[in-house]
């Protein structure tokens, strides 16, 4: 947010200059120095101590919920939505759950090729066979 001079400050939000820098003193907000060194104060510090500046025309609600007034076709779209995504998250547990079942890598079954080669039936390279001895 912007950092503004406290003359400006207190412009905005209708409060002497004094106010603002026994605010400031106080502890209440702190005040950092912009490049030509004079006090300035986040708006967002202002935000949070005093609230909105008066006469700002305040923004629209973002809130996500929605209200009692909700049209019905979406809060029925939302219900929907919410039950596909608490199915999927069920067959994800399910998955889930299944792999941590599995024997962890080089432990537990073994892979069939693993089995061959230990017999000596394999034909890899460099291997030798009995039979084909002198």
């Amino acid at each position: 947010m912007p950092a503004l001079t406290i003359g400006r400050m207190a412009k905005m939000y209708r409060l002497h200059r004094s106010t603002l820098y026994e605010a400031v003193e106080k502890g209440r907000f702190t005040a950092g120095f912009d490049g030509k060194g004079q006090r300035v104060i986040d708006l967002s510090e202002m935000i949070r101590v005093y609230g909105e500046p008066p006469g700002q025309p305040g923004k629209p609600d973002t809130n996500p919920t929605p209200s009692p007034d909700t049209p019905p076709d979406i809060a029925q779209a939302m219900l929907e939505e919410l039950r596909a995504m608490r199915a999927e998250l069920v067959a994800l547990r399910e998955e889930v759950a299944q792999l941590r079942a599995l024997p962890a890598p080089g432990q537990g079954a073994s892979h069939p090729d693993d089995e061959r080669v230990g017999r000596g039936e394999g034909n890899e390279p460099g291997g030798h066979d009995e039979a084909a001895a002198p």
